[in-house]
């Protein structure tokens, strides 16, 4: 319960982060989507390797971490996009 409380809060952050940069809040959902990923993702490879089930449970949890992690830096390095005030006018030469 605690891990969808912070997937949600989470989410939300990653889309303020995207909006201040005047980006589409969808942005946060690919937190959600890289969490997940990254959880079955890390217990499949540890089930693969014949690991004890408390032992899958951490590489998932690892592997989640890291989709999560994965997410923040791809929305922290966007590049914020002009505001429509911001928008170069066209000069008539």
């Amino acid at each position: 319960m605690l891990e969808i409380l912070f997937l949600i809060w989470f989410c939300r952050k990653l889309s303020e982060k995207a909006r201040a940069k005047n980006r589409p809040g969808g942005w946060g959902a690919l937190g959600a989507v890289l969490w997940v990923c990254g959880e079955i993702g890390g217990g499949v490879l540890a089930a693969m390797g014949g690991a004890e089930e408390l032992a899958i449970y951490g590489y998932a949890i690892v592997g989640a971490l890291l989709g999560g992690l994965l997410a923040y830096v791809i929305v922290a390095t966007l590049k914020p996009l002009p505001r429509d005030g911001d928008l170069p006018v066209a000069r008539v030469v």
